[in-house]
This record gives structure tokens, sequence and C-alpha cells, in this order.
């Protein structure tokens, strides 16, 4: 579909977007708003000033939860909010659960039976395939790697079923590693850019990973597509660049572009217990339902964050 299409089915629009003040949501937010959506951001941190159309709510807060859906009537429902740790430790598992899985059946619950809800796209990862052959297909068993990942995991589950038993309209995205301008520096690509900045050496794994990363704009319109398809309930969907690249050859690029290849300290960390030595998704099956494609190349999207950070205050 059109970029034209997607402005003519959000104009006016009702839209609830959990997690709008995390590092995806908020460029998901801003691109709705700037497309004329009536775009209603539910958070756990009030961020907004009071009469805006910001929710403070905690999606672990069932009764709260249930009053907000009500009072917007959401047409369309973008669930992303979620707790995001990749740590493997098991005291994770619980309050990973409640947050991501029971949070999100709080959601589901309020939205069960509303007849304003044409479409809900829920946020999984393809962290869920875990060590599974690359590229990966949405037909594989999952294979969780950590508590993030078995939550989300079942989430996607439990989306399933509601759609099975319920009807209701949702289907579960599951994107690779997203990167841009704003993103706070606990991921690869920014860690790597604020280190290099600063003149400090980056020390790393030897960097053979194969890696999928997707610009977060990119990210955004697989988002928008999805949710005017119209299809696809009950089903999950990779998204990705579709360009896997090592570790070691993105870190080289990007310190390339700023000058900096002699701060590249290769071979210092070990790789993880349970490293994912190939992390790469077939995108096909989004491509021909919503006729999705990236367009950010790496090299683009590294100069487009690069110049964020470079602006910012160290």
């Amino acid at each position: 579909m059109t970029e034209i299409t997607v402005e003519k089915f959000y104009l006016n629009t009702r839209v609830l977007l959990t997690g709008g003040g995390g590092f995806i949501g908020s460029r998901l937010r801003k691109k709705l708003s700037g497309i004329g959506a009536a775009v209603y951001s539910l958070d756990n941190k009030p961020a907004a000033a009071p009469g805006s159309s910001d929710i403070c709510c905690d999606i672990r807060d069932a009764k709260a939860l249930r009053a907000a859906v009500a009072g917007v009537a959401p047409e369309i429902v973008f669930h992303l909010a979620a707790c995001v740790d990749r740590a493997q430790t098991p005291d994770l598992i619980k309050p990973m659960l409640e947050a991501n899985l029971f949070g999100t059946l709080n959601l589901f619950e309020s939205l069960r039976g509303a007849s304003s809800c044409r479409a809900m796209v829920v946020s999984g990862t393809a962290e869920e395939y875990g060590r599974a052959a690359a590229p990966f297909l949405e037909s594989y068993r999952e294979d969780p790697v950590g508590p993030y990942s078995l939550s989300k995991v079942c989430v996607a589950h439990l989306a399933r079923m509601f759609f099975n038993v319920y009807a209701l309209p949702v289907m579960v995205l599951r994107p690779t590693l997203a990167y841009g301008p704003g993103q706070e520096p606990v991921m690869f690509i920014p860690a790597l850019i604020k280190t290099l900045l600063r003149g400090d050496r980056f020390p790393m794994t030897p960097g053979e990973q194969t890696r999928d990363f997707i610009y977060v704009d990119d990210l955004v319109n697989a988002y928008l597509h999805a949710g005017i398809s119209g299809k696809g309930f009950g089903r999950v969907f990779n998204i990705g660049s579709g360009v896997p690249r090592k570790l070691m050859d993105v870190a080289r690029m990007t310190a390339a572009l700023l000058n900096k290849e002699s701060l590249l300290d290769m071979g210092a960390k070990n790789y993880r217990a349970a490293e994912i030595m190939d992390y790469r998704v077939d995108i096909s099956l989004a491509k021909e339902s919503f006729g999705w494609s990236p367009e950010t190349s790496l090299d683009k999207g590294l100069r487009l964050t690069i110049e964020d950070y470079a602006e910012r205050p160290a």
C-alpha cells in the first residue's frame, strides 16, 4: 500500500498506543499524529500535561486499564508496552510474565467484544526463535533464550487463542533489532556510536554474529501497514531489513563514518553463554500480506543516527 493510503486510513482514526513513551512507540506516535490520527498514548510514566491525550496507566492494573480503554473506544490498537530486559537471571521470569503476559491479557480482556476495535497489532520479538536455523520463518516452533523472549512467546500464543476463541482482530509482529535516532545507548548500535563519539575504546566480541538491524522508521511503517491490512489476524509476521550483517562489519562501517576505526576493540569480550550466532528473519510473508518493504539502507540509517547523537549533549 502507498503512503497516501496510509494517510487516508489513519486520518481522524482513534488509535490507542500502549508504550507510547518508548523508543519505537514515540516514533510511531509522532508518525500517527503527523498523518492526522487521534492518538491516545498509554504509558506507565506520567509525561503529559493534564487534559492531553496521554494516559498514565500500568497495564498490570486490569481495572484502570479497562476504564482507560473504554474511555478511548479505539478503532486501531498498537500494543508496544512491555518490560524489556534481556538478562537471563531466573529472578526475571515472574515479573516479566506479570508485565508482558498478564498485562497483555488485561488489554485483550478490555478489548474483547469491543465493537469499535477493527485491528490490534501486538509487538513481539525475533528473539522468540532463539537458536533456530536462520533465516527464521513464522512456521518455526519458538525456542526462547531468556525470560523476555519466553514472555513474548506466551503473548503470541495468547493472541492466537483470543483470535480463535473470541474473534479478537489481533496479529503479532516479530521485529528484529531496531535502531535509530533517540534510542537509549543500551543496545549495540547506540552504545557503539556514543562510545566512539566520546573518543573512548569500544570493547566487543569478535563480532562473527549475524544480525538484522531495521531502521526505526521502516519498523514504524510496518506497524502502520499491518494496522490497515484487514487481514492476517491470528497470525505472526516477521519484520526486518532483509539484509543481515555481521556485527564486526556493522562496527567497522559505523567507525569508518566517524573516522574512529582505531577505537574498535574486537575480541575484548566473550560471547554470551546463550549467544544467538545467526539472527535474521524471512520477511516475505509481511511483504506479501501488507505490501510493506523496508526502505532505509544500513549506511543511510547509521548516518541519520550518528547525526542525531552528534547533536545531543554528551
